[in-house]
């Protein structure tokens, strides 16, 4: 036995492990997008007018095995867990009383309180890992429970469902509360049209009656996951029925699912080995075979059968055969038994049965059981088992396992072959079935007719639009009433708060703290002055610009939306009012279109974010009256007064600000300010309707017409535009055009997918 071998033949499977698990990333993500690409079809062809089309296409995707790749990604995860463990795992099987347990306990150094053996000893059924742990001072284990569910369908309900075959009447319980209330089937009446079958009914009776007698026992451990550690002392309560020396019963292994034993093995070269010890067959607990397939194809890479033939003769029987055929399953065609099994035949030194064991070798040959060697030995001995069995059994794995781990791994390659073709197949069929809808990018002859005559008539609108006799084109020379008004009404009510010798936001108390924090009377008055104009600006700005935006600039967009809305008829696809569609309309383009319309959606976006300010011309006449409180400023400096206190600075703010309003109504009372706002709507609305409809003649040669845009906008949405004509051809336009992009992203991925994995690591 060698560590170091140990350790290499364990190193040399990690580059196969990370090419499998590269494989089954690259795999997910690929059966990630399909699924996705099938909720994508199923929620964009959910319109009834598109039965037909989602039927064809969910008939396409039945053709894929969901089954077999749900299959291989399982097979990928468990041969990658295989491949990337840390230990070298052997499985001890057998029947009970043929040497499995004095085997165990020979490697491990475990005692029989840990690894029963005796005649008293009733196997449980509970698999225990046995870990070698150089560096454990003392044995200890960890304890895993059956969940309820799990105790109730596999425990419990195995047993009912085989007496369920002879009697369909008896009731399988759901639960933990009707197991414990159920009336079991009375087991010395009990019978079966098959005496053998008769008497494995009743054994099975008996075994449900002791679960039931005792499950308060330990149905408390049920649910309860992994356990703490558990001191060696302790084990024996979780892996078998009865005390050795006393015949005391225990429960608790009732509610275990496996056991897992941390211990140093007493030769110091063993390693990292971890030896499996499985249920012992042949008893009348049920599920033991189930669990040893599922435990030798997933977690061994060598198999221990250990037979010990009776000195008074013996043969190969069918307990034998069927212990081989049962494990046989476990790869079945996947990796032959034989290239992963030794069958131990366990020489008896005190019943001396060495004839026996030789006879049964040979035997074993002619039955027609093949392993990869059969090796006789004294299960008792630690010489002959480490000698002739363990060394040999390295020496196999590190000459095969790689051998092993590849033909094991070939089924798989073989079966992800199968499904990335089996998947490319159903997303080329249903790429030909979206690839053959051509009307979306198509124009039509119809389509044409229908937008000809729409054409004109946006363009007569618009152009009308900002015509001198149209509703805009009247307003550009008027003056803005509103925004005299609203002028006139905010210094009125400055005013009359300056008259009542009251300031917003500034009180005598004010002007006291300011004073006291200011350090000087005249430092104070500064401060205050800039607080005085910065907020009168403030109020201005924001009342004349509110003003601005309502009854100038809302109403030249509203009127220009109004005719995008009626000539153009775009009110029957997008159907806010007024403004508001514009921001549904460039949304619209936003949604990958932009480059087939850029002009339209440049001069769309534009007329959206346009905006209107009193900054221009009028902001500077604010801005010059409101010198009067800049203390920096010339005529601010010669009406500066000595102030004396509080008082007289809160009296002289007042009286400049009184003057400040004086000056800001002078300032703008001029009819030519007023008429500047109408201009500037009628020329943002005469630039619109030029980016719209009249920039054709100064575009370069290679960018797309802007007639050629609008009609690339008509053909997205000419359903909803003339219903009658073309809304079901745009409802599968539309359907197709959501699924394309994720049936691409599939495909690609199906093209691109790394799945080799079969080849030298």
């Amino acid at each position: 036995m060698s560590r170091e071998k140990i350790s290499g033949i364990i190193q040399r499977r990690k580059p196969f492990a990370k090419n499998i698990i590269d494989a089954k990333n690259s795999l997910d993500k690929t059966l990630e997008q399909f699924i996705r690409l099938k909720g994508i079809c199923a929620s964009a062809l959910s319109d009834d007018s598109l039965a037909n089309e989602r039927e064809t296409v969910s008939e396409i995707f039945r053709g894929f095995n969901a089954r077999q790749a749900d299959e291989l990604q399982a097979g990928l995860l468990n041969i990658h867990r295989r491949l990337s463990r840390d230990t070298l795992n052997i499985a001890v099987i057998g029947l009970a009383r043929q040497g499995k347990s004095r085997l165990l306990q020979t490697i491990t150094g475990l005692s029989s309180d840990v690894i029963p053996d005796s005649d008293r000893s009733v196997c449980t059924g509970v698999r225990s890992d046995i870990i070698n742990d150089p560096e454990a001072s003392e044995t200890f284990a960890y304890v895993s429970f059956l969940s309820e569910e799990d105790f109730i369908a596999n425990t419990v309900g195995r047993y009912f469902r085989e007496l369920q075959r002879h009697k369909p009447g008896i009731a399988i319980p759901e639960t933990l509360t009707e197991f414990r209330h159920c009336v079991l089937p009375d087991r010395d009446t009990f019978t079966t049209t098959n005496i053998e079958d008769e008497t494995r009914m009743r054994n099975y009776i008996g075994e449900l009656r002791k679960l039931q007698a005792h499950l308060l026992e330990y149905q408390g451990y049920l649910g309860t996951g992994r356990s703490a550690k558990i001191p060696e002392s302790e084990i024996r309560r979780y892996v078998v029925q009865n005390d050795a020396e006393t015949g005391e019963e225990y429960f608790r292994h009732m509610a275990v699912e496996s056991v897992e034993i941390h211990c140093k093995f007493p030769n110091a070269e063993a390693g990292a080995l971890r030896l499996i010890d499985l249920p012992g067959l042949g008893d009348t607990r049920i599920g033991d075979t189930e669990r040893m397939i599922a435990a030798l194809a997933d977690q061994v890479d060598l198999v221990f059968f250990v037979t010990m033939p009776r000195s008074t003769g013996d043969d190969v029987f069918d307990r034998d055969i069927n212990l081989y055929s049962q494990a046989r399953r476990a790869l079945g065609r996947k990796l032959p038994i034989e290239r992963w099994s030794f069958w131990v035949i366990n020489h008896n030194t005190r019943d001396e049965n060495i004839k026996q064991c030789s006879d049964f070798a040979q035997t074993l040959r002619n039955k027609d059981i093949h392993v990869a060697s059969t090796i006789i030995a004294d299960c008792k001995s630690e010489s002959e088992v480490s000698t002739s069995l363990i060394d040999s059994a390295l020496a196999f794995l590190e000459a095969n396992i790689e051998r092993n781990d590849r033909e094991y791994a070939k089924s798989l390659q073989d079966l992800m072959n199968d499904t990335v073709k089996n998947l490319h197949d159903v997303l080329t069929e249903a790429r030909n079935i979206f690839a053959d809808e051509k009307s979306f990018e198509r124009d039509s002859e119809l389509l044409d007719r229908l937008f000809d005559v729409l054409w004109d008539d946006l363009t007569d609108g618009l152009a009308e639009a900002v015509e001198p006799e149209s509703f805009l084109g009247k307003k550009q020379n008027e003056p803005c009433t509103e925004l005299r008004d609203q002028f006139n009404r905010t210094l009125e009510r400055e005013e009359k708060s300056a008259d009542d010798g009251k300031l917003d936001n500034i009180t005598p108390e004010i002007v006291r703290r300011m004073i006291r924090r200011a350090g000087s009377p005249e430092a104070a008055y500064t401060e205050l002055m800039h607080q005085l104009r910065t907020d009168l600006g403030g109020k201005m700005q924001q009342d004349l610009d509110e003003t601005l935006e309502r009854v100038v600039l809302i109403p030249m967009k509203q009127e220009l939306c109004r005719v995008l809305a009626e000539n153009g008829r775009l009110s029957m696809r997008f159907k806010s009012e007024g403004a508001k569609i514009l921001p549904e309309v460039i949304a619209f383009i936003e949604d990958g279109k932009i480059d087939i319309m850029p002009t339209v959606f440049d001069g769309l976006r534009k007329l959206d974010n346009a905006a209107i300010s009193c900054q221009n011309r009028i902001q500077p006449l604010i801005r010059e009256a409101l010198n009067l409180l800049d203390p920096m400023k010339e005529e601010s400096r010669r009406r500066r007064a000595i102030f004396t206190g509080t008082e007289a600075i809160y009296a002289s703010l007042i009286e400049i600000y009184r003057d400040t309003l004086s000056t800001l109504r002078e300032n703008l009372d001029r009819e030519e300010i007023y008429s500047e706002p109408n201009e500037f709507a009628f020329s943002a609305a005469n630039t619109f309707v030029d980016d719209l409809i009249r920039r054709d003649r100064y575009i370069s040669s290679g960018t797309i017409k802007l007639e050629s845009q609008w009609r690339a906008l008509y053909r997205y949405i000419r359903g909803d535009i003339w219903p009658e004509e073309f809304g079901n051809s745009q409802a599968k336009s539309e359907a197709f055009g959501k699924i394309r992009g994720p049936l691409s992203t599939a495909l690609t991925l199906c093209d691109n997918m790394n799945f080799s994995f079969s080849g030298e690591a």
